[in-house]
């Protein structure tokens, strides 16, 4: 017999609407949709970071629920959105969140796999597997009916979006590639403009070598292009495509050339601690102030060397500098002149390595060498985006006069496996070592240029500005 005071336990059991799940955790659909809906609505470019990081959260705790029904509705709301708002930037900032979603809910279930092997996540509750139906479902449908041309246009390039960020693949967008190719062949408009709104985004992709071949971009094309009945119009937007497709422009991936320094490890360990775009400006000449000679500083300097063509001044600029810090801002010049692929450009930085000046600033011709160490090693990277990176990268070689030794030490630093990059770039060094002077491609025109007594006479490399 029990006292007042001893609890007893309740027979009535709560009903549940599933099977408990250690992984699930219920979530209220009508604050889900508001929620995602002031996502969606806020979205922009200032607001990006933040609101991805809350929207994967969100998509997290919706796969979680096991709720394939208010999964679905969440992508019913993404592609609203992208028809009600059409704008690019829009679209593309929207691309990027649930990219950044899929990434979150991907990284959740490998979380999970590792404390149960045996969790399969379910496809029926994945945003990502739910958008990709969704979405394409929808554009083919707005392709079908009349007065639907501009849902059908935004989607199409919401689809490029997706396909470039990895959210969908090739495998996925196969049919509907198919469909605006044939449509397109039938002199349709409408469906090549729906076409170029996704291929434009895939060949300025830094993934767009993988795609065009994924899909046969470039067979597709040339099949179209062979019919008769093409108007001028579709054949000009094929013919412009086509030449996008066999030679892909990418765009930058870095959004300044700081950053590039940084993840190409141009960065020195010395000057890590210091603000690169708060230092104020050093006057020409000046000693050098610790922690202001940053790779920002050296880029800068490299540009406004290569725009004013003054070789004095890059050298006078060369001396103020610590000698260890010398190699850094050759190697800079050196890397500018061959990212923009003007032999102009690689015949001025030849000019300025043949100078004995400038060679009695390193302490050691191996200080040169290192110089061009960090461009030899991408040059095969390099070649894809410059064809003519080893005739520049052989001009300043063939200028900085290093030992035969040094310069097949830096050319085998490029061998991958049994290709013949070590071989390409001594036969050009070589090719312009035979080379009369007159006929050297770095040569700009003849000036004449004074040398003091006590100063070594320039090699024959040497150009005078």
């Amino acid at each position: 017999m029990s006292s007042p005071t001893t609890p007893v336990a309740s027979l009535k059991r709560i009903p549940f609407s599933q099977p408990w799940r250690p992984w699930s955790q219920p979530v209220d659909e009508v604050a889900v949709r508001r929620t995602m809906c002031g996502f969606l609505n806020k979205v922009s470019s200032a607001t990006l970071e933040p609101l991805s990081s809350r929207f994967a959260d969100l998509v997290v705790r919706v796969e979680r629920s096991g709720d394939a029904a208010l999964v679905e509705a969440c992508a019913g709301l993404i592609v609203q959105r992208c028809v009600a708002d059409p704008d690019a930037l829009r679209i593309g900032l929207l691309a990027k969140m649930v990219q950044r979603a899929a990434d979150e809910a991907e990284g959740e279930d490998l979380r999970w796999r590792n404390v149960d092997p045996y969790h399969l996540g379910n496809p029926a509750v994945s945003l990502q597997t739910t958008l990709k139906t969704a979405v394409l479902d929808e554009c083919l449908h707005a392709l079908t009916l009349s007065g639907r041309e501009g849902d059908s246009l935004a989607l199409a390039a919401f689809v490029g979006e997706l396909l470039v960020l990895g959210v969908l693949s090739s495998g996925d967008v196969q049919e509907l590639v198919g469909l605006l190719f044939l449509e397109t062949g039938k002199s349709s408009d409408h469906h090549c403009i729906a076409l170029c709104r996704i291929l434009r985004r895939v060949v300025s992709s830094t993934e767009a070598s993988s795609l065009i071949d994924g899909l046969s971009l470039v067979d597709l094309i040339e099949g179209i292009l062979e019919e008769d009945t093409l108007s001028f119009r579709i054949r000009y937007m094929m013919m412009d495509m086509l030449d996008q497709c066999l030679y892909p422009r990418p765009h930058d991936a870095f959004s300044s050339d700081i950053q590039r320094s940084e993840v190409y490890g141009l960065r020195d360990d010395s000057d890590d601690d210091h603000d690169a775009t708060g230092s104020p400006s050093i006057p020409l000449g000046s000693p050098e102030v610790p922690g202001q000679t940053t790779p920002a500083r050296f880029l800068q300097e490299t540009h406004k060397f290569l725009a004013s063509r003054d070789i004095n001044r890059a050298e006078v600029f060369c001396r103020s500098l610590h000698p260890s810090k010398r190699p850094l801002f050759l190697a800079a010049a050196i890397s500018a002149a061959l990212a923009s692929g003007d032999e102009s450009d690689a015949a001025l930085v030849a000019t300025l390595l043949s100078r004995p000046a400038t060679r009695a600033l390193l302490d050691s011709p191996a200080a040169l060498a290192r110089a061009f160490e960090p461009e030899i090693l991408a040059l095969e990277d390099t070649v894809l985006d410059v064809p003519a990176a080893y005739r520049l990268m052989a001009i300043m070689l063939s200028a900085a006069a290093l030992a035969q030794h040094e310069l097949e030490d830096l050319a085998a630093r490029i061998v991958v496996r049994e290709n013949a990059a070590r071989e390409r770039l001594l036969d050009e060094v070589a090719a312009l070592s035979v080379s009369p002077v007159s006929d050297r491609a770095f040569r700009m025109g003849t000036v004449v240029e004074e040398t003091s007594e006590d100063e070594e006479v320039p090699s024959d490399y040497a150009v005078a500005y």
